[in-house]
């Protein structure tokens, strides 16, 4: 079961605590939104799952494993996606393209990806992502191309790539998951 417990978790910048006693425990199949002004700790928060910062206190356990203070790179490969504030797609690359390079690190090795077909393996994947987020009509355009709100539901395909366990969205004043 996919599940994330932060335990008592807390940030702190100086004499300010960005963060303070954060306790909680998502579920598998759950939606969970944290929303707040700014300045309220959502991204505090986020980035202490994700590896970004390291909390001053407390723990994240996810599927029953502590994870706190794991590089974001090792979160990753133990099956947690996110999305950024600001978008991370490849503007000169097709929207197939950008889903296929986001889960090519997780396709074997170096040397297995440089022998591998054009596609890495990942053409069907792909295809089945764009049909899931409707993004056949704009599939072979550059993604650079197409407006902010396309943009950005490709970033969140992008996410879901890899067959995470858990995604979290990030978007300014919202911060999302999706186990």
């Amino acid at each position: 079961m996919s599940r994330i417990t932060f335990e008592n978790v807390g940030k702190k910048y100086g004499k300010l605590w960005a963060l303070s006693g954060f306790s909680a425990c998502f579920g598998s199949a759950e939606t969970v939104f944290v929303i707040g002004p700014n300045g309220s700790g959502k991204t505090t928060l986020f980035n202490s799952l994700l590896g970004q910062i390291e909390p001053t206190s407390g723990k994240v356990e996810f599927c029953d494993e502590d994870v706190t203070g794991l590089s974001p790179l090792e979160l990753s490969r133990r099956g947690v996606g996110r999305t950024f504030q600001t978008l991370q797609v490849f503007g000169q690359l097709s929207v197939r393209d950008n889903l296929i390079v986001a889960a090519q690190e997780f396709k074997g090795s170096l040397a297995r990806r440089l022998f591998a077909p054009p596609d890495a393996g990942l053409g069907a994947q792909a295809d089945a992502m764009i049909e899931r987020f409707r993004l056949q009509h704009v599939a072979h355009l550059p993604a650079g191309s197409l407006s902010y709100g396309q943009q950005k539901l490709i970033d969140i395909a992008m996410a879901f790539m890899p067959a995470p366990r858990l995604v979290l969205l990030c978007d300014g004043d919202l911060v999302a998951s999706a186990a």
